[in-house]
């Protein structure tokens, strides 16, 4: 299980109440997988014909292939009695040890994180900034902005997924059969 699969995971543990509950609800909802697939990205165009009623995705990329999916929608599922939650999927991008041109490696990411470059990475990207000071207001951000309204972003605890996350993909097999 990775990327996604793994948030599903972390999703489930927060809002069903810990790892066990989580379990229970991941075998339930097992009976209805039509997986596995090799993406997310190839799960949209089954949902946008109705070949599957939901599917799990992110926002930047599901915002994306909405534009040309007319029947891809976005929504963020809440448990029975609560709100709608999601978190950011950690992306990332570093240095590699000992790798050529480290200085311009650096000088890379600087300008990613720039505040100019972030100012457009809903504009051409469809996505979200990785700075939290930085807003930007063209027609993407404000889409975004709208999707997530009502929404709950939660911080998953990070370091216990670390610690932990290999015994959390073992209940998930057993629970699920995968």
């Amino acid at each position: 299980m990775a990327g996604d699969g793994t948030a599903v995971l972390i999703k489930a543990m927060r809002d069903f109440g810990g790892e066990e509950q989580a379990m229970a609800y991941l075998k339930k909802l097992q009976a209805n997988n039509v997986g596995p697939s090799s993406s997310t990205s190839k799960l949209a165009p089954k949902t946008d014909k109705g070949e599957l009623l939901v599917a799990n995705g992110d926002v930047q990329m599901n915002f994306e292939q909405s534009k040309s999916m007319p029947n891809l929608g976005i929504w963020f599922p809440a448990k029975d009695g609560g709100g709608p939650t999601t978190f950011a999927f950690p992306y990332a991008a570093g240095l590699v040890d000992k790798a050529p041109h480290t200085e311009n490696g650096k000088k890379l990411l600087d300008f990613l994180l720039s505040e100019e470059a972030q100012e457009q990475v809903s504009a051409i990207g469809g996505g979200f900034p990785a700075r939290t000071d930085v807003r930007p207001t063209d027609a993407n951000a404000v889409e975004l902005t709208k999707i997530l309204n009502g929404v709950e972003i939660f911080e998953p605890d990070w370091s216990d997924i670390d610690e932990n996350l290999t015994g959390y993909v073992d209940a998930w097999k057993s629970a699920t059969g995968s």
